[in-house]
């Protein structure tokens, strides 16, 4: 291949792909089976939050018969899994863009290249208009609505959506993994005395392992909804703002079935956690996305019974996701944190229990 070695090292940097990899996908992406690359250097990515595993940008200069250029491009190298037992997070990633992502009425980053295993993804590189941090009111409603046609498109398709084995179905077939790993986790808050603010109240450490020991009847209700195609992750920091005031949704890993509520509540949550909500910027969120299904698929629910939904998703998330997170978060981080994790989470986290458990529904 012209100025480019077989063995997958460029511009000093080692990729986790050959050449041959990347010149295939590349082929197939524009259409042009004479292209050849030229170079490959590392491109700097801008500041990214936590992600699974490994991401690195690099910049693709190109020759074919039909056209030449540059392409920025995004390398995942996932790390394991995110639970024992189920499908690896790169696994569940290929496995949505080769097979449902031109079904999704949302646009995503183009895949050109990855391993089978989903060891590593190769996709294209998408330009921000504005970083998650500096969003305005309407790029929060575009998401929202986005988000809703999403789960519309998907409504109830559950059975066709089982084809699919690498999709996440927390509060299905994989509900027992997640009960083991919170139990774990909670005897690693306690064995190491950290973080404090959970290890150190006894009230507290009792709060969750009520959470873990009643689980069955934690996730009953959002067992009896409809379930959809969930994103997992879905928030601003998985979001491209681009120009034009179109969006593009990347990140999905932790995409599975499930009730739409799942969703709805890690935006508002997470988004609250990274960049700080108002009650009524909360409440805004929650009443846009509702109004929008209704209109898209005639999807209502009473009040009474959306609040116990809310309190149901609050909980099993925190046992799901948030129990295995804070056993790992080092305490100085914690620390700083204290506030947020307590309005966030800690405080409606005792209230929903109080509220749900115990009562048969």
């Amino acid at each position: 291949m012209k100025g480019v070695p077989d063995a997958a090292v460029w511009e000093d940097q080692e990729w986790p792909f050959t050449s041959a990899d990347l010149t295939a996908g590349l082929r197939r992406s524009l259409g042009d089976h004479s292209i050849q690359i030229v170079r490959i250097a590392p491109l700097t990515l801008a500041q990214r939050r936590p992600a699974i595993g490994k991401i690195s940008g690099l910049m693709l200069t190109y020759e074919g018969r039909k056209a030449s250029g540059d392409l920025k491009l995004v390398v995942k190298e996932p790390l394991g899994t995110t639970r024992t037992g189920l499908a690896g997070a790169g696994r569940r990633e290929v496995g949505f863009y080769s097979s449902l992502a031109t079904q999704v009425p949302i646009r995503t980053p183009a895949m050109l290249a990855a391993s089978d295993s989903g060891d590593w993804l190769v996709l294209e590189y998408l330009d921000q208009l504005r970083e998650p941090g500096h969003w305005t009111p309407e790029d929060y409603e575009v998401a929202i609505d986005s988000l809703a046609g999403l789960h519309d498109r998907f409504w109830g398709l559950t059975e066709d959506l089982s084809a699919f084995f690498w999709l996440s179905d927390s509060v299905g077939a994989d509900f027992d993994v997640h009960v083991a790993a919170a139990r774990k986790a909670i005897q690693q808050l306690v064995k190491e005395g950290r973080p404090e603010p959970l290890a150190g109240s006894p009230e507290r450490i009792a709060l969750l392992r009520r959470l873990v020991d009643e689980a069955g009847q934690v996730v009953e209700p959002l067992r009896r909804e409809p379930g959809t195609l969930l994103h997992g992750d879905y928030w601003p920091g998985n979001i491209a703002v681009l120009e034009g005031d179109g969006q593009a949704v990347y990140d999905w890993q932790l995409a599975g079935v499930g009730p739409v509520v799942l969703d709805l509540l890690v935006f508002v949550n997470k988004s609250d956690w990274w960049f700080g909500l108002h009650e009524d910027e909360r409440a805004h969120i929650v009443r846009r996305y509702r109004q929008r299904l209704d209109q898209l698929g005639g999807v209502t629910w009473r009040e009474d019974d959306w609040e116990r939904l809310w309190d149901h998703a609050l909980m099993w998330r925190f046992i799901q996701e948030w129990l295995d997170l804070l056993a790992a978060t080092p305490p100085s981080l914690l620390k700083t944190r204290a506030e947020q994790l307590d309005a966030i989470w800690l405080v409606p986290l005792r209230q929903a229990v109080d509220r749900r458990l115990g009562v048969h529904e």
